[in-house]
C-alpha cells in the first residue's frame, strides 16, 4: 500500500463526467464540442446531431446484445485510446433499458427476473469503474429524474439527479470527478449547472467552476483554475 502525503497530490488530468437533461436538451451534440477527438458509443440511436463534426467517431449499440456490445466497445476504445481525448457513452438511461429487455427476452413472462435487477446494478458500477480507468476524458450522458429527499426534520423536496437505477445512482455520482445537470434557457443557450443545491445533484470536483456554457464543459489544464464562474 503506497502513502502520499496531501501536498504531493494532484488533481486529475483526465475527466470522470456524468452529464444528465432532459431528451431533446442537448446531451449528445456535446460530444462535438468538446476538445480533442472524441470516440461515441450511440446508445439511444440519437447520433445523427452529429453530422458534419470531423472531430466525432461513432459506434452504434447492437441493441440486441447490449452487454457484448458494450463490452467489445470498451476492448475497442482500450486499443484504440492513444487516438482519442475522449470517450463518450451515450446513454447510461437507455442502456440498462435495452439491457433488461435482453434478459426479458429469456423468461416466461418476458419480464426481467428480481435477480436481474441486482446482476444489473453491479453490471453498471463494473461498466462505469472500468470505463473510468481509460486514459482518456470519460463522459457518461443519462436521462435526468427526481427523487424525494426528506431532511432531518421531515422536510421533503424533489431533486433532479441522472436517471440511473436507484440503489447504485450515488455511488456512480460519487466515483466521477463532475456530475453537470444541463439546462437550455427560455433564450435557447445551454449550459451546465455545477454546484448543486437541494433541488439540483451537482458537483464539480476538477476546478472552481459553478457553471459553464455547453461548449466549456471540459476546458485545459491551464484554465481550469482561472475561470470565472458562469
Amino acid at each position: 500500500m503506497e502513502i502520499t502525503n496531501g501536498a504531493q497530490i494532484t488533481k486529475s488530468k483526465k475527466a470522470k463526467i456524468i452529464i444528465y437533461s432532459k431528451p431533446g436538451d442537448g446531451k449528445t451534440t456535446v460530444a462535438g464540442k468538446l476538445p480533442g477527438k472524441t470516440l461515441v458509443l450511440d446508445i439511444d440511436g440519437t447520433s445523427q446531431v452529429l453530422e458534419g463534426y470531423s472531430n466525432v467517431d461513432v459506434a452504434k449499440i447492437d441493441g440486441k446484445n447490449p452487454h457484448d456490445s458494450i463490452l467489445q466497445f470498451y476492448a475497442i476504445a482500450k486499443a484504440n485510446i492513444d487516438k482519442y481525448d475522449n470517450v463518450f457513452i451515450d446513454n447510461l438511461t437507455h442502456y440498462q433499458k435495452l439491457w433488461l429487455l435482453k434478459k426479458g427476452e429469456n423468461t416466461k413472462s418476458g419480464m426481467p427476473e428480481l435477480k436481474d435487477y441486482a446482476l444489473l446494478d453491479n453490471h453498471l458500477l463494473g461498466l462505469v469503474e472500468t470505463f473510468n480507468t481509460l486514459d482518456a476524458n470519460i463522459i457518461f450522458t443519462a436521462w435526468e429524474t427526481t427523487r424525494v429527499i426528506t431532511h432531518d426534520d421531515g422536510q421533503q423536496y424533489n431533486q433532479f439527479i441522472p436517471d440511473i437505477r436507484d440503489k447504485i445512482v450515488n455511488h456512480i455520482m460519487g466515483i466521477v470527478h463532475v456530475v453537470a445537470r444541463l439546462v437550455r434557457k427560455a433564450d435557447g443557450t445551454r449550459g451546465f449547472i455545477l454546484e448543486g443545491n437541494q433541488s439540483i445533484f451537482a458537483k464539480n470536483h476538477l476546478d472552481q467552476r459553478k457553471g459553464c456554457v455547453q461548449d466549456e464543459l471540459i476546458v485545459s489544464s491551464t484554465n481550469q483554475n482561472t475561470g470565472g464562474n458562469k
